[in-house]
């Protein structure tokens, strides 16, 4: 992955992600509504954006400390409003490293961005205190699934029994999945918010405007002449 490029993508498309990311915000709130404790001492947030969990979760626990990473600097802006009291490091979470141990990790619509998640979950592990929780969602399988007839899929789905493998050496408390789909007047609109969210931040490449017209032309429609884009939340939350 082009790190620097994903970056540079989501750094641009900030002040427009607050308002145009509905799904990842609807998962952050269902994701915070999974925690049965308000008692976790130390918490570790990785790729906190904007802030979507994070105030969800700053709204509900008491706790001493408060970690976040980011690879976006300008995130802490947006931290920073939350609360003056949240640690915020810009990071690509693959690269963060401490030996600090917590109670809580959390993580919202992030670790899709993650090359190998198998090897970034073991690490993980090593954080964590014991009895501690580990809560996030990435996205499975069936995600934009419209648009995989027109661009590459570089970034790796899992399904929900893959996960579980994966996650082998956890508790797993709660693994589900959801769709949700969105609807759009025009497949234009589609890359409009694709774009306006940031999750093009894999794509190097430049459309013409005979690529944008084909584009129009073969994207599906539903039985209402809508352009739909799916989301394909997977909601995990682990325990050791």
């Amino acid at each position: 992955m082009q790190k620097s490029l994903i970056r540079q993508r989501f750094s641009r498309c900030l002040k427009t992600y607050e308002e145009n990311a509905v799904v990842q915000k609807k998962m952050a709130i269902e994701l915070a509504e999974l925690l049965e404790r308000t008692d976790y001492k130390n918490v570790l947030e990785l790729g906190c954006g904007t802030g979507f969990l994070t105030s969800q979760i700053y709204g509900r626990l008491k706790f001493a400390d408060y970690t976040a990473v980011d690879i976006v600097e300008e995130c802490s802006e947006y931290i920073s409003k939350i609360s003056d009291g949240i640690e915020f490091i810009c990071s690509d979470v693959e690269d963060f490293s401490t030996d600090k141990k917590f109670d809580l990790i959390v993580s919202n619509a992030s670790l899709q961005w993650v090359e190998n998640l198998s090897d970034y979950i073991k690490k993980i592990r090593l954080n964590l205190n014991d009895g501690g929780c580990f809560l996030f969602t990435l996205f499975g399988k069936d995600n934009f699934k419209e648009m995989s007839d027109f661009v590459s899929r570089p970034l790796k789905y899992y399904s929900v029994e893959e996960l579980k493998n994966i996650f082998s050496e956890f508790k797993i408390e709660k693994i589900y999945d959801k769709k949700e789909v969105m609807k759009f007047s025009t497949p234009i609109d589609v890359l409009r918010h694709i774009k306006l969210t940031g999750v093009n931040a894999l794509s190097n490449n430049h459309w013409t405007k005979r690529d944008l017209i084909n584009f129009e032309k073969a994207y599906p429609v539903n039985d209402f002449g809508k352009s739909t884009l799916t989301y394909h939340p997977v909601y995990i939350k682990l325990s050791v």
